[in-house]
Formats: structure tokens, sequence, C-alpha cells
């Protein structure tokens, strides 16, 4: 490995932020450091919802200097899961690592993801979910023993013709399906995620129940979904599509499969590949129905 970079890693001076007001501090420097390793601006709204705005808690945050120049970031972020039988789950989302690229490698990987990992096993947190990359992946599992869940692409849908708008659309109470353990089924947490877009969760013709988010480019991403006339997927979801105005339904392969699709006669997003993992601190996650909530991403 370089010389050089070795003495940077060794250089670089690690720090723990814990408040709402110390994130608000250093926002600026996140928000280069994002600009500079995605090539695109931070999207204030969003870093608020995790850090400022959480009703979960404070997140812990690494930060990694190289005298004044911010050049790593790794956050654990509070979340809830709950089941139908009552009972909270707190834990850790790990997102939004960030390392400048004349920084980037396994040294500075770890020294930033090792900070974070004590201090929830410190506070007693049972478990740390996250949804690697393709970078960081292996690294996650390597060095840090997480364990894959779920393996899935994300495909993009959308029906052959134009079909009329559906009979129905029921609201549902919450942004949760089943009485397997998923995101908590209360108005706190539903505002708090829809802060930037608004989630729905509805059920169509009396069939399909759907929670999906629409982004500014007319993309309907389909959170989860549920259905009692696979048969009748296509038909349905078409139908959704023209009662919300979306151009298109962007899902995973797991989801499609759930309510009867087949992800091989649909287009491919990319060649992004998503991955649920967890650490187990102290236990296991409960068994979990996969929702795209989960993810920091969605």
């Amino acid at each position: 490995m370089d010389v050089r970079y070795l003495e940077q890693v060794k250089a670089m001076k690690v720090t723990l932020i814990r408040s709402a007001r110390d994130a608000e501090a250093v926002f600026d420097d996140v928000e280069r450091l994002f600009q500079r390793v995605f090539g695109y601006r931070l999207d204030r709204r969003a870093w608020a919802r995790f850090y400022f705005v959480n009703p979960y808690g404070d997140a812990i945050v690494a930060l990694g200097w190289s005298g004044d120049l911010l050049v790593g970031h790794q956050a654990l972020v509070p979340h809830a899961i709950t089941d139908g039988y009552g009972r909270e789950y707190r834990y850790y989302l790990a997102m939004s690592l960030m390392l400048h690229p004349d920084h980037r490698g396994f040294p500075a990987f770890h020294r930033l993801v090792a900070t974070t990992t004590a201090v929830a096993r410190q506070e007693g947190a049972p478990f740390i979910l996250g949804f690697p990359n393709g970078n960081s992946y292996a690294l996650f599992q390597r060095a840090f023993g997480w364990k894959t869940l779920l393996e899935t692409e994300l495909y993009n849908w959308h029906p052959a013709t134009p079909v009329d708008p559906p009979r129905s659309v029921t609201p549902l109470p919450h942004l949760r399906l089943t009485d397997e353990a998923g995101p908590p089924c209360d108005d706190t947490y539903r505002q708090w995620r829809s802060l930037e877009l608004p989630y729905y969760a509805e059920r169509v013709n009396g069939r399909l129940a759907v929670i999906y988010k629409i982004d500014r480019n007319g993309t309907l991403t389909l959170l989860d979904a549920l259905t009692d006339a696979p048969q009748r997927t296509a038909d349905d979801l078409a139908a959704l599509l023209t009662y919300t105005g979306a151009r298109q339904v962007r899902m995973t392969g797991v989801h499609a499969r759930m309510i009867g699709l087949d992800p091989s006669r649909m287009e491919r997003h990319t060649d992004y590949r998503l991955r649920m993992c967890y650490a187990p601190i102290t236990a296991d996650p409960p068994p979990l129905r996969f929702s795209l909530l989960l993810s920091d991403v969605f």
C-alpha cells in the first residue's frame, strides 16, 4: 500500500458529533464532501430528516479531517421497527459513507466505521442495518461481520398501452402492510418519512395494497406491495399510473415476484444491486418484511 496514503490516514483526525447543533455546524463541510464524492449537491431536506428532526434520537456521526478539510464521513442514524404484536426494536441504520478520492482505502474506511460501531455498542444497540453499495459491501462483511439478509435488482415497469383509472383507491392507515416487523404504524413515522416527498399507502381496486412515492421526474417507486389477485397486478398497476399521472413504476425484483410479475420481462434499472445487510451487536434483527422504507436511499 502507498506509504503516502498510509501517512495521510494516520494523520487523519476523527471527530464524533452527536447533536443536531453540531451537525448543523459542519453542514457546509459535509455538503462540499458530498459534491466531491457523488458529483451533485446534497439535499438539505434529506439531511435534515435524518440528522435534525429524527424522532428516534440523535445520530452517531464520525468525521475524518485532513487539517481543515473534511475527507471522510460515516453515520449511524437511530430508527425503530415494530410488529403487529406491539413489540418495538430500536436499532441504527448505517448511511452516508463518504471518502474523498484522495483518501479512499480500507484504513480510512475502517477508522470511520469502527468509531461509530463502538459508540453503538456502548449504547447497547442490538444491531445495525445497512444497504451498502458495491464498493463497500465486501469491506463491511470482512471487517465488521455484516451479514446479508437480501439481494435484489431494481426494475422499471410500464403498461403497453394506457388504461382507465382504477375503480377505487382506498387510503390505508399505516406505512406497513402486514403484522411482520417493519416500519412503525404511527403518524410520527409517516410524517417524518414524508418530509421530502409524500409517501402514500393505498389499496387499488380492492386488491393491490401499495406503499409508494412519486419523484419529481414522474417515477412511482414501489416501496412495498401485497395483493390477493396476482393475475390482476398488471391491470391494477397500470390503473395506478393513470390515477397518479406517473410515467413508470420502479420496483425491486423481490416485490415484483411478491405481486406476481416476472422481472425477466421487465427493464433493468441500471446495474444497481440492492443489498440489505445487518451487523449483530448483541442480537440479530427479528424476521423482517422487506420494504424499501427500511433504506435511507428510498
